[in-house]
């Protein structure tokens, strides 16, 4: 599937957004090489575009060794997964002089120019490449693996989620292949794959953490993003559904059932799971805006006339009272 840019579907709000600046993106400021890998390639040196690139095949080794800095590579799975088509000799022969081609594009400790590295970005032997950690480089593959440690749900948590998510553009390399290299374009589709799920991992979890307190539209943003990113996943349309009916949008919750119905239809020619249709007739039946959203269990009388125009605040009232720290919920207003 193609990339979604997210940032524009997701708003933070005004403390968020005071906190400071955020340490990926700082990260990103103060180092001199910055490689962008979360949707289109983009390559900074400090803070011009790097554009002396040869080929394709010279992003795809800076691009990998980036993404698997964490370990040594041998040359020749380097010029194995570069140039399969080739000799040994010839591959290994090709990799030396895109090598040579990527340390004079970035700036890297070498004989060309007055640009250097210090220490340079690459670990060069004889018989292994490996993109150096300790360096002054900064990578959003990177920053966005290390905003995604923590399993927490504390405050500051929640704020490094939502770092990672801004940082993620679009797939991997989108847009990027490279025919010819059956192993490297393996490499990329497993790894756009692994860190789609992530994203996608994420946005649902702060979707529940700020549906969970009440923050529905907010929560919607996030829910809206992860069915951008999978539209044939039918939790995240869930979720959209549900917060849709939550904020008072109950003809686009209808939509959105209908949209999804025809994606799996034609896409993957299934219908929708029993849940997902189940969640549909709950919003559809839902005539009177007073009863709980979705069948709430409580042993109030039934409402002898309609309560109109409180949508939102019967929605937030019911985000409170499923906040298991909500021990005591105070109504203060006219009757």
């Amino acid at each position: 599937m193609r990339g979604v840019e997210l940032w524009p579907l997701i708003e933070y709000n005004a403390v968020v957004c005071c906190i400071g600046v955020s340490l990926a993106l700082e990260g990103e400021n103060v180092a001199r090489l910055s490689v962008r890998l979360l949707g289109p390639l983009q390559v900074t040196l400090d803070g011009e575009p790097v554009t002396a690139f040869e080929s394709d095949k010279v992003r795809a080794l800076l691009a990998f060794l980036v993404t698997e800095a964490g370990s040594q590579h041998r040359r020749e799975r380097l010029a194995g997964l570069l140039w399969p088509e080739r000799s040994e000799s010839v591959a290994r022969n090709n990799l030396r002089v895109a090598l040579a081609n990527l340390r004079k594009a970035i700036g890297d400790r070498t004989a060309f120019g007055d640009r250097q590295a210090t220490p340079s970005f690459l670990i060069i032997t004889r018989q292994t490449l490996q993109f150096n950690l300790e360096s002054d480089a900064w990578s959003d593959v990177a920053a966005f693996a290390a905003l995604l440690e923590s399993q927490s749900t504390t405050k500051r948590t929640v704020q490094r989620l939502e770092e990672a998510v801004r940082l993620y553009r679009g797939d991997f390399m989108e847009g990027f292949s490279l025919p010819g290299s059956a192993a490297l374009e393996e490499w990329v589709l497993l790894t756009r794959e692994r860190l789609g799920r992530q994203v996608r991992t994420t946005l649902q979890r702060l979707t529940r953490y700020h549906q969970g307190r009440g923050a529905y539209e907010r929560a919607l943003r996030y829910a809206r993003g992860q069915a951008a990113l999978a539209p044939w996943e039918e939790q995240g349309q869930r979720q959209v559904m549900r917060l849709l009916a939550l904020t008072g949008q109950r003809n686009a919750a209808l939509v959105q059932y209908e949209s999804l119905c025809q994606i799996l239809a034609e896409e993957l020619g299934v219908e929708p799971e029993d849940e997902t249709t189940a969640l549909y007739q709950r919003i559809r039946n839902r005539t009177d805006p007073s009863s709980p959203p979705f069948g709430l269990a409580h042993n109030l009388p039934a409402p002898l006339t309609s309560f109109v125009g409180r949508e939102a605040e019967l929605a937030a009232i019911a985000g409170r009272l499923r906040d298991p720290a909500c021990r005591l919920l105070t109504l203060v207003g006219p009757g």
